[in-house]
């Protein structure tokens, strides 16, 4: 009888699963003949929505891997909504994932939760919260703050709990770092059929990535995170010899992004690196750092006069590149930086402490330009980006309180780093520390000329490198106690 029974119920069971196909066959028929896209889309929706809630971890590894190759809607010409496609829409569910989770139960640790850097970010946010509130558009200004929200709360509270295991970040790191070179490739071998000319190194990256100065952000960032590899004490000859062939391609690289920003930030790095190994104290670093900058505020005016006489224009020549970096006088490029930067002082001046909204910048700095100050790529149609600066945009988009918000996440990331590695012993964990914070220090310094934040290709790598910093600090306080 129980035999049966069973039997009635699998075939109850098959009959079921039958209908059930055959129910998504007419759906997708009828969804087909009406263009209805979205009900072609369910089972793969429905299938990262059990993987998110199953297997987490790896959802968050999933994103990881495929922000290198996601494409944007609108550079593609699927639509004029700047989306990428499928990080975006992954990160938004994850993000809503998460904080669903934490609030039913705390599955970030208090740690993390706590950390100074994560309260550098509470400020941030909360800031950024206010600021959309009063905004000029509140609803451009919402959309952007929970455009930042996803990518902070996945790849950096999420990533923070994950790293707490340190192979989890080297992981992280790799498989950013394995379709990223691949892109490489794609636009060296695209770039050598043009010659490596200039003109060609502003589009050869696409579709992955829409411009040469964003694609020479990654490109800079990554090169740490290689030499870092390479570096590692603990790797065999044949991982030795995979790092270095990635490190060499990713500098060959760098050189033909002709970007020139990209090119400082490494070489920033670099000195930085130097002084580290050298073991030159913090506060010999601070105070020569500020007899500095005391010179350059003091000779300001001479210094401004040299600058003018430079009359060196970009171009494919590497050399007539870099000299043009101060070329102020007939440089398009950096002239157009000028206007739009002095178009944030002009905003600033009439919204000095809430601005004019997150994200509203690119929509509201036309009328803000000065006439002598425009440039043959000027435009008043708020359609050629943005600020160019991590620190300038939030000072126009949220005042003064915004760009210290910024200053003071920056503060914290590199003290953090700085007490960490001095706590830590030599080792593979400190030598993951000191890399992790040199990739941050090119995109940091990068953001004195440009910002990416608001694109999953600078932002995940960046948040995610954040929380490996915070993870090492918390695994290292952890450790101190122990003993």
């Amino acid at each position: 009888m129980t035999t049966i029974m069973s039997m009635i119920s699998r075939r109850s069971d098959n009959v079921i699963v039958y209908l059930l196909i055959a129910l998504y066959l007419i759906m997708s028929s009828v969804a087909l003949y009406l263009e209805m896209w979205i009900v072609l889309a369910l089972p793969f929706i429905l299938g990262i929505i059990l993987f998110s809630f199953f297997r987490p971890k790896y959802l968050f590894y999933a994103i990881v891997f495929m922000t290198p190759l996601s494409l944007n809607l609108e550079e593609v010409g699927m639509g004029t909504i700047s989306f990428y496609l499928p990080t975006e829409p992954l990160l938004f569910g994850f993000s809503a994932l998460l904080m669903l989770a934490h609030m039913y139960r705390a599955i970030f640790p208090w740690e993390i939760v706590s950390h100074p850097i994560s309260r550098a970010l509470y400020l941030y946010i909360g800031w950024m919260l206010l600021t959309s509130i009063t905004s000029v558009d509140p609803v451009v200004s919402l959309k952007f703050l929970i455009s930042r929200l996803w990518f902070i709360i996945p790849m950096y509270f999420a990533g923070a709990t994950l790293f707490l295991r340190l192979k989890n970040a080297r992981r992280f790191l790799l498989l950013y770092l394995i379709p990223f070179f691949g892109v490489v490739l794609y636009t060296l071998m695209r770039h050598s059929v043009l010659g490596f000319e200039e003109d060609p190194a502003h589009s050869v990256m696409e579709p992955f990535y829409r411009d040469h100065t964003q694609y020479g952000a990654v490109v800079a960032f990554f090169v740490p995170i290689a030499v870092g590899f390479f570096l590692d004490g603990k790797s065999n000859p044949i991982q030795r010899l995979v790092t270095g062939i990635f490190l060499a391609v990713l500098l060959f690289a760098l050189v033909y992004t002709y970007s020139r920003a990209a090119w400082l930030s490494v070489f920033f790095a670099f000195v930085l690196w130097v002084i580290v190994q050298s073991k030159v104290q913090l506060k010999v670093i601070v105070a020569g750092g500020m007899i500095l900058l005391m010179g350059m505020i003091l000779s300001y005016d001479s210094i401004m006069v040299e600058l003018r006489k430079n009359k060196t224009d970009s171009s494919e020549n590497l050399v007539e590149n870099v000299e043009s970096i101060t070329n102020i006088s007939t440089d398009a490029s950096n002239l157009e930086r000028i206007n739009r930067w002095n178009s944030v002082f002009a905003m600033t001046a009439e919204k000095p402490i809430f601005g004019f909204g997150p994200g509203t910048y690119m929509f509201e700095y036309a009328p803000y330009q000065n006439a002598r100050d425009l440039t043959i790529i000027s435009t008043n149609f708020g359609d050629v980006g943005n600020a160019h600066s991590e620190y300038l945009g939030p000072l126009a988009e949220s005042g003064i309180p915004g760009m210290l918000s910024v200053l003071v996440l920056v503060f914290f990331i590199f003290y953090t780093a700085y007490n960490t590695y001095n706590r830590l012993p030599p080792g593979r964990t400190r030598h993951l520390l000191l890399f992790s914070a040199l990739a941050l220090v090119t995109y940091f310094t990068h953001g004195l000329l440009n910002n990416y934040l608001d694109s999953d290709k600078a932002s995940v790598p960046v948040f995610g490198t954040m929380a490996i910093i915070t993870a090492i600090d918390v695994i290292s306080r952890k450790r101190r106690n122990t003993k």
